[in-house]
């Protein structure tokens, strides 16, 4: 399963020296992880930074009324990680569940620091998969702040179809800021 990684690796960095790529691997064990999994409890500090081989996952928070506010769904190809928790060190909201059977190759937060101090390859691939997905959550962030549901659903539609084809619609809706019953509403409307 670490070919998988490995292969993440080449495409997100020119030219990663072979050592270095070696390096990153052997702090990664691979874990298998059941559907309903927690990868990360709330109000946790995160422990473990985690590599998505396959399956898919979700980051979620409780609000005060007790309700689950789905923030993504995360699928293969993906790091698992809380980022509050990772730049600050101090506890946050987010719970990290598996949503199906899924491969993950785990590494815990000391070695992924030690190796940071040291590896430029895996600054270089972290530096660029925050910056991607800073972008993915501007984007989001502006059609949240700008459009309607409406919009934000397509938004869904444009860039990740899958998600309502895999996954219950409560997620959606809750990504979306609105109701199932408003969600089923919006989709009667396409």
């Amino acid at each position: 399963m670490k070919n998988h990684f490995e292969d993440f690796i080449h495409r997100r960095v020119k030219k990663p020296s072979s050592q270095e790529v070696q390096e990153i691997l052997s702090i990664f064990f691979e874990k298998k992880l059941d559907k309903g999994a927690i990868f990360k409890e709330g109000y946790t500090v995160i422990k473990k930074l985690g590599f998505l081989v396959n399956g898919s996952a979700r980051t979620y928070f409780t609000n005060d009324k007790g309700d689950e506010i789905t923030d993504e769904i995360v699928q293969k190809n993906n790091f698992l990680s809380d980022i509050i928790s990772v730049r600050t060190g101090k506890k946050s909201p987010i719970v990290i569940e598996i949503l199906e059977q899924s491969t993950v190759l785990v590494a815990n937060m000391d070695r992924v620091w030690d190796l940071l101090d040291r590896n430029v390859t895996f600054n270089i691939l972290i530096r660029e998969y925050i910056g991607d997905r800073a972008m993915v959550l501007l984007k989001r962030h502006f059609t949240f702040l700008n459009g309607t549901a409406k919009e934000r659903y397509q938004y869904i539609l444009e860039t990740n179809p899958e998600i309502l084809q895999k996954f219950p619609l409560k997620y959606v809706a809750s990504m979306i800021g609105v109701t199932p019953t408003q969600l089923s509403r919006i989709r009667k409307e396409k």
